[in-house]
């Protein structure tokens, strides 16, 4: 989740959209959170009780993989020395995510008992997430190590290379998976580099340079789209109806048969769908081509300054306004997801700006 900070001074372009959709994003795992209980353990799926979790858990499902494609349009575009670059990046995420870790660690400690041990939490630490949030630090570390392979092919990659990628990348994980789950047809190719999140990583690059028709910005391996800034943003906009009533359709059907009690199929909510791509793809080009023009508020700038933070720490957060009686089944979720979802990203924000101005506090946060 930690990228370069985003620049403002250059005269040809602002990257204002990059920081705007860092917030949205940040907001959407939050809503995650807040709305996957409802969504996830349904006692009935046609009642309208579980359709409201449904679309709030549809609409924000985009959020790791916006942040995955920002990473990627703000490394990629960048030659690094390879020594600097892993000293840099490594220092501004494994410094933060140590603590943070240390801190749940505790956390579980009083509230399970579990990690017993020092040994057994530094032990969780390296073989799995601490907590359930904290996943991500080890694919934004993956991503990183694989940084400078990647770097050089971008350099050098035409559209008709990005093509070929972005199509390996769709059978290696979009088809992959529905193939074998839905079908039991298990193809006995192995993707490798395609499979997982490097395509939402490349596609943020690919996505964040291409320009709209009549910027100026064509380039020989990279051509111009075909759309004005404002028809690609209402492309963008309607892929982004497309995939969340995709993610959330796809969700009911596939669970007609569900009995409380029973497994319930998550599959069309996991962030490696066509369903959730093609959203994350809509917010990416309607935030990029609609949300430039106006410069950043001083709020929106110290946002996705405590972003990285504020992802750490929304947990705790959210699970003290549990225990105060906001809860995800606390009240009706048409009411309560977005009034706890509100109330988490307001209060995290504030706890991380309190942190970031205390000695130190802006290298955990």
């Amino acid at each position: 989740m930690e990228e370069p900070k985003v620049q403002y001074s250059k005269a040809q372009e602002t990257f204002f959209w990059a920081d705007r959709l860092r917030n949205i994003a940040t907001v959407m795992v939050i809503a995650i959170h807040v709305a996957a209980p409802v969504a996830h353990v349904p006692t009935d799926i046609h009642s309208f009780w579980w359709w409201v979790g449904n679309f709030w858990n549809s609409i924000s499902r985009p959020g790791v993989p916006l942040f995955v494609m920002l990473s990627g349009f703000l490394l990629l575009g960048k030659d690094y020395p390879l020594a600097i670059f892993l000293k840099k990046r490594f220092s501004k995420v494994v410094v933060p995510a140590l603590f943070w870790m240390c801190v749940y660690s505790f956390y579980g400690y009083l509230g399970k008992g579990s990690p017993a041990t020092v040994g057994e939490a530094l032990r969780n630490i390296v073989i799995s997430p601490v907590h359930y949030h904290l996943w991500f630090i080890y694919l934004i570390i993956g991503l990183y190590l694989v940084y400078p392979v990647l770097r050089p092919w971008v350099k050098s990659a035409d559209e008709r290379d990005f093509l070929y990628f972005f199509t390996m990348c769709m059978i290696g994980t979009w088809c992959y998976k529905i193939l074998a789950l839905f079908f039991n047809l298990h193809i006995g190719v192995y993707f490798e580099l395609f499979s997982n999140n490097c395509g939402y990583f490349v596609l943020g690059y690919y996505l964040g340079t291409k320009g709209a028709s009549g910027e100026g910005r064509e380039t020989d391996r990279i051509g111009a789209w075909r759309l004005s800034q404002r028809q690609l943003v209402l492309l963008g906009f309607g892929l982004v109806v497309l995939g969340t009533a995709g993610t959330a359709i796809c969700s009911y059907v596939v669970n007609l048969g569900f009995v409380p009690g029973t497994q319930f199929n998550v599959f069309f909510y996991d962030y490696l769908t066509p369903n959730v791509g093609i959203s994350a793809m809509g917010w990416f080009l309607m935030v990029r081509f609609g949300l430039n023009k106006s410069a950043l508020l001083d709020v929106e700038k110290e946002f996705a300054a405590a972003s990285f933070g504020i992802y750490f720490a929304h947990v705790l957060v959210m699970d003290w306004w549990g225990q105060c009686g906001y809860w995800h089944s606390g009240q009706h979720p048409f009411k309560g997801i977005p009034v706890l979802i509100g109330l988490v990203v307001a209060m995290t924000f504030m706890f991380v700006m309190l942190l970031r101005c205390m000695p130190g506090g802006k290298r955990i946060t």
